[in-house]
């Protein structure tokens, strides 16, 4: 699980990247963005692991990420090339993400097939801090093996043996999980039912048979409730994905690069400590509050400081406050939004359910990336640069992100309302 999440460091060597390839930040930020859609194009993954378990699923996963891994160390070897030619670096940065969905799908489906869905918030919380961890790892690692001390002279870091040591452990990984992965499902159906909405009673009745435990495809997009889980962690990822693809952009700036390797390691270890405390404190308070209460808390915190850094992006503090609350607050989406999936419209169909929601995600990720690069290149004064200094630069990103998590926390309290009342007609 921790292999899948190296993608996600991407935000610790941006500059080296652009800096070395001569890119323009739109160029790199599609990159990283790249990454992240072949992540949750995760549609596929999960119908193989449905299908033929985590072994196979494991294989293809080293014949993406493997691929992508060292098709990137060979763009190091042909630097001149490369610079006219970023769309190949797309297309590398997409198989090395895509081959991280199948890695993430055998993890995360296996476990939650293995343990009772009582503790099935630990288990993903566990499983998600693993995820977030490999990103903390990857730029520690990056920033004290492979920098080596040119911080402000970016083109001159190691990118040749990180790419080098990032497809050899791709590769080791999978065949490990290979040979180790193997599934043990109940025999029984010990589902959570789920809290679906129908607008019509007769189609209601009909159909009480057919979604009581497992639901997917049009009868499970129709419902409201997977509306509101659509769309918040849609909205909210997306921004997510912005502020963590870019705090090396934030940082250069504001002339806080040297901090680089400190924000970049400091963010995942905040999703990692939010991951395991959002799975023990849902499973602890279920049948007392719906597990989205927690989803609501830090997206509510997460849209306040959002919209102090429209005005005061530049102080060293916010940016840490950022980082911080940022990297909580998505570490609680990507613990507890699969869980409340699993939970409520059951594990049979869960791979295609939670990889039709992680695509949506991508391509919400996508747009917002461009939109990212295309507002800062726009706020450069001089065309003929490629760095953009000031808090003017971030302003409108700022104004967006906090917009999209203001409308996130209106479907999250949308979601706690109908299952908060869902809650209290079971407890009588």
């Amino acid at each position: 699980m921790a292999t899948a999440g190296f993608i996600y460091a991407f935000g610790a060597y941006i500059n080296a990247v652009k800096k070395k390839f001569d890119y323009k930040q739109s160029e790199v930020d599609l990159m990283g963005s790249l990454s992240n859609f072949g992540v949750t194009f995760a549609f596929p993954a999960g119908i193989l692991c449905e299908r033929f378990g985590p072994r196979w699923t494991s294989f293809v996963a080293i014949v993406f990420s493997g691929t992508g891994a060292i098709m990137l160390w060979s763009t190091t070897l042909s630097i001149e090339f490369y610079e006219e030619r970023p769309a190949l670096q797309y297309l590398y940065y997409f198989l090395t993400g895509f081959g991280s969905a199948y890695i993430y799908m055998a993890s995360l489906m296996t476990n939650m097939n293995n343990f009772h869905p009582r503790h099935r918030g630990k288990v993903v919380g566990i499983l998600d801090g693993c995820f977030s961890a490999g990103p903390a790892l990857t730029a520690f690692i990056y920033g004290t093996v492979f920098v080596n001390g040119h911080t402000s002279d970016e083109q001159n870091q190691d990118l040749k043996g990180f790419y080098l040591t990032f497809a050899i452990l791709y590769i080791a990984v999978g065949i490990l999980s290979m040979i180790f992965s193997r599934s043990i499902s109940f025999s029984e159906d010990t589902e959570i039912k789920g809290l679906l909405e129908a607008d019509d009673k007769a189609d209601e009745t009909a159909d009480e048979t057919l979604v009581a435990n497992h639901v997917t495809g049009w009868t499970l997009f129709k419902t409201i409730d997977f509306q509101f889980i659509l769309w918040s962690c849609t909205f909210a990822s997306s921004l997510q994905l912005m502020v963590q693809s870019n705090i090396g952009t934030y940082l250069k700036s504001f002339s806080l690069d040297k901090y680089t390797t400190l924000f970049t390691t400091i963010n995942p270890i905040a999703q990692v400590g939010s991951k395991v405390f959002a799975g023990f404190l849902s499973d602890f308070l279920l049948n007392q509050v719906p597990r989205v209460a927690v989803l609501l808390t830090f997206t509510i915190i997460q849209t306040v400081f959002l919209i102090f850094c429209i005005f005061f992006p530049n102080h060293f503090a916010m940016l840490l406050c950022l980082v911080i609350i940022v990297g909580m607050a998505n570490g609680s989406l990507w613990c507890l939004t699969p869980t409340i999936t699993g939970e409520n419209y059951g594990m049979k169909y869960f791979g295609r359910n939670w990889g039709f929601i992680l695509f949506t995600t991508g391509l919400g990720g996508l747009g917002i990336q461009e939109l990212y690069g295309w507002t800062y290149e726009m706020a450069i004064p001089f065309k003929s640069q490629k760095d953009c200094y000031g808090t003017h630069c971030f302003t409108w990103s700022f104004t967006i992100a906090a917009v999209l998590s203001f409308c996130a926390s209106l479907f999250y309290l949308a979601l706690y309302e109908k299952q908060h009342i869902k809650l209290n007609i079971n407890k009588k």
